[in-house]
């Protein structure tokens, strides 16, 4: 799990990256919305990373933005009444723009910080790892089953229980070599109570560009 987070929000992540993403939404009846989103993530190692998603198509979410800037600070910014609203904590594991992702999913912050792991079993090409959730941890997972591949060191499949411990979600994740780093190129989330899933995929990806730190503001939301 310290190999996981140093990859991902730690040391040997990248300083930033800026990329296109593709969102697709099924629902359970098998209606598809499609939308283009861009994005841009700081890294800040030992703290929480900082990162921007901004939609630019279709219409009628063009230029509704998101930022989180910790497990305690995120942003939704609606054009339509020219504010930026603030995402009580109450609210994290709320619905993103009517995806499958929850604010909270969409967050950037260690698994470490939130729940303690241990190896169910070890495979030639992976491990599953069990995750706890610590007694002070602010989340909404109770559990998380998670396979991580001995390749990229990065999590593969995830089964994400509710507090009651019932199965609510599965995410899927494929993982490429880009540059010197390992990077999620497609991230499948499935909502099993509702039999709908939300597919994320990367693409124009862009590492260590020096993005200034005054993109990852609240006032930059607006622009």
């Amino acid at each position: 799990l310290r190999k996981i987070d140093a990859l991902t929000v730690g040391n040997e992540a990248p300083k930033d990256t800026q990329m296109m993403m593709t969102m697709k939404i099924v629902s359970s009846s098998g209606n598809q919305k499609m939308r283009e989103l861009q994005t841009w993530t700081k890294n800040n190692p030992d703290q929480d990373d900082f990162r921007l998603m901004k939609f630019t198509s279709p219409p009628d979410v063009r230029n509704v933005g998101f930022l989180t800037l910790s497990d305690e600070q995120m942003y939704l910014y609606l054009p339509e009444f020219r504010r930026i609203r603030r995402i009580a904590s109450h609210n994290k594991s709320n619905q993103f723009m009517g995806s499958d992702f929850s604010y909270e999913d969409l967050g950037v912050s260690s698994f470490q910080k939130y729940y303690e792991a241990e190896i169910m079993s070890e495979e030639d090409d992976s491990w599953m790892l069990k995750l706890s959730k610590k007694p002070d941890a602010d989340k909404p997972y109770e559990k998380i089953e998670m396979w991580v591949s001995k390749e990229s060191n990065l999590p593969t499949k995830m089964k994400l229980y509710d507090s009651s411990g019932n199965l609510w979600k599965e995410e899927l994740q494929e993982n490429k070599s880009f540059d010197s780093y390992w990077i999620p190129v497609k991230i499948t989330m499935k909502n099993l109570k509702e039999d709908s899933w939300t597919e994320l995929t990367m693409k124009e990806i862009q590492t260590d560009q020096g993005l200034d730190s005054e993109i990852f503001t609240p006032r930059y939301l607006k622009r």
